[in-house]
């Protein structure tokens, strides 16, 4: 199976995704990557911009999808790993089968997946928690396909000896937005655990650089974990066990289907309860040591960048058969849709319209 993996490209992700497709190759899967991003480096499109843009025509977005159609002249499979950029009715017409990748909150799903997710032939949810939402979207088949831990977000060096009998100076620690959102949660548990290290926007600390997170979690404890609302969907879930600290993470219900609770990981659906779970475990750290291990173990061995990657696999291997593909010319569609001469003049209008919303938003603070 051949696979064209759609792909963002911002300021910080190229180096990223080049090193991805080396290790996915190397692993002896058939893999390329092909960039989603209009002039890139730049974000992603929300759903009503990508709409806009396809209604009028708009020359960059309908060449690129030329190109794409070019490329995929020998793949069976093109991935839209987060979702970006491809319009549904574009996607409805493909001559191979489509993968659409999102690990949005549920929050976002309004912004990115809900209005597209129906176009593609197989939807792989980050949110173990809304996999029943894509159906009710009107997708064709949704799987869980967990986001797993990356290669750079852990130190391999780490041993079964350093966790059990290693030691850690940290007792709790926490990177992540500090919003309005999370606010009351954070400010609940952050006041049981006043020496706990939080890092993140919002947090006094501020940011942490990226090259301090794994020393972070390597000298860890307890990585506690709150979600904005359902799941898990974050990479914490996979980051904090992979350095061996040991996870206590919310929505305890979906947790059980990921690791085994009290075993590898530890849930909670409470403050409270998030609180009660980590004094104890710091009162009691042979049993801490315990499921730090076996969530360690559990997620090198099997939410690794290569074994995640095998799930979308093996799942599209499973549908793929049972899919009669289009016999449309997407060449003719795309050349069918007339393209706007005025799309440059459309984005200078939208980028002023941007900008004046935020200098209205500065004036506003200052009144």
């Amino acid at each position: 199976m051949k696979i064209l993996i759609g792909y963002p490209y911002s300021n910080y992700e190229e180096e990223k995704k080049e090193q991805y497709l080396k290790i996915l190759k190397k692993a002896g899967l058939k893999v390329d990557g092909f960039c989603l991003t209009l002039d890139p480096p730049n974000r992603n499109l929300t759903w009503k911009e990508l709409d806009a843009k396809w209604r009028r025509g708009d020359k960059k977005l309908l060449s690129m999808y030329k190109e794409l159609i070019k490329e995929l002249d020998g793949y069976d499979v093109l991935l839209n790993s987060v979702g970006i950029n491809l319009h549904p009715e574009f996607v409805s017409k493909l001559p191979v089968f489509s993968v659409f990748g999102c690990f949005d909150d549920p929050e976002a799903s309004e912004l990115l997946s809900k209005p597209v997710a129906w176009a593609y032939d197989l939807c792989m949810v980050g949110n173990i928690a809304e996999v029943d939402s894509y159906y009710s979207w009107g997708a064709k088949e949704a799987r869980y396909w967990p986001i797993g831990f990356k290669e750079e977000d852990y130190d391999p060096g780490l041993s079964e000896k350093k966790i059990l009998n290693g030691k850690r100076d940290i007792d709790i620690s926490l990177i992540c937005d500090y919003n309005y959102i999370r606010k009351e949660r954070l400010d609940r548990f952050s006041s049981a655990f006043p020496n706990g290290a939080y890092y993140g926007k919002g947090w006094p600390n501020g940011y942490i650089p990226h090259n301090l997170k794994v020393p972070l979690y390597q000298r860890t404890k307890i990585g506690i974990n709150f979600h904005l609302s359902t799941g898990p969907i974050n990479s914490r879930t996979f980051t904090v066990p992979a350095n061996g600290a040991m996870l206590i993470c919310d929505n305890k219900s979906y947790l059980g289907n990921i690791f085994k609770l009290n075993k590898e990981a530890v849930g909670f659906e409470t403050v409270e309860e998030a609180i009660e779970l980590c004094q104890y475990y710091l009162e009691n750290d042979k049993d801490r040591r315990k499921i730090a291990l076996a969530g360690w173990k559990r997620t090198l061995k099997e939410y690794n960048q290569i074994e995640v990657f095998k799930i979308m696999i093996k799942y599209t291997k499973g549908i793929m058969s049972k899919v009669e593909k289009n016999d449309h010319n997407i060449i003719e569609f795309i050349n069918d849709k007339k393209i706007n001469r005025f799309s440059s003049l459309y984005e200078i209008l939208e980028k002023s319209d941007r900008n004046i919303n935020r200098i209205k938003g500065k004036i506003k603070k200052l009144i």
